[in-house]
């Protein structure tokens, strides 16, 4: 039987962050929540069997950046999307340069989102 995947959600923006549990509960997928870069790192160090993360790019305190290079310094075998506001081309270049995997971009739409993790956590999402 294959383990089931996980996902760790970083966002701090509350209507963001029920969005997403929203999306993942719909199809029964395992979840992690951060509210914050700090708690984010502290969740991916105690929990080495998080398969994917989704990171928010504006975060209190430590940005999303920060927490991109950190993680990817720790586990770099795990996928990480960048979901941000930020849509200029520019932008998404410099998330790829420090390490991100994919990125979606805010307002995220419910289809590409799903195709980003099937394709992510290799899983069917039907």
């Amino acid at each position: 039987m294959e383990k089931e995947k996980l996902t760790l959600i970083v966002e701090d923006d509350l209507v963001n962050s029920e969005l997403l549990e929203v999306f993942l509960k719909r199809k029964n997928l395992k979840y992690l929540m951060a509210y914050s870069g700090e708690q984010a790192l502290e969740i991916f160090e105690q929990h080495p069997e998080i398969d994917l993360v989704l990171l928010d790019i504006k975060l209190p305190k430590m940005n999303g950046e920060e927490v991109l290079l950190k993680m990817k310094a720790m586990r770099p075998h795990v996928p990480i999307i960048v979901q941000s506001a930020y849509v200029f081309d520019v932008d998404r270049i410099r998330f790829f340069e420090k390490g991100c995997d994919d990125y979606i971009s805010k307002p995220i739409h419910k289809k590409l989102f799903y195709e980003k993790l099937a394709q992510w956590l290799k899983i069917d999402i039907e």
